[in-house]
């Protein structure tokens, strides 16, 4: 009798290493979730940027699309 309760509590579906791939597994979960979280904040700074002022679309224009002002001289600098 011992050895059937001791088995049911170890490996039942409510078992002790049931609770503790559960655990890891809401571990895994709110580390994702701050990996977001943070993201979403990057995100949320970049969007306020681009909707205060021309400065922080110039440098994404510069730096994604290439684009130079007018009368300034563009250099190409490539590694060998």
């Amino acid at each position: 009798m011992l050895a059937v309760l001791q088995a049911r509590l170890w490996f039942s579906d409510g078992g002790v290493l049931a609770a503790r791939a559960l655990a890891e597994r809401v571990a895994e979960q709110h580390e994702r979730t701050a990996e977001l979280a943070a993201r979403n904040a990057r995100l949320a700074t970049e969007v306020r940027d681009l909707k205060s002022g021309y400065a922080a679309v110039e440098a994404r224009a510069r730096t994604e699309l290439g684009m130079v002002k007018e009368g300034e001289t563009f250099y190409l600098v490539t590694p060998r």
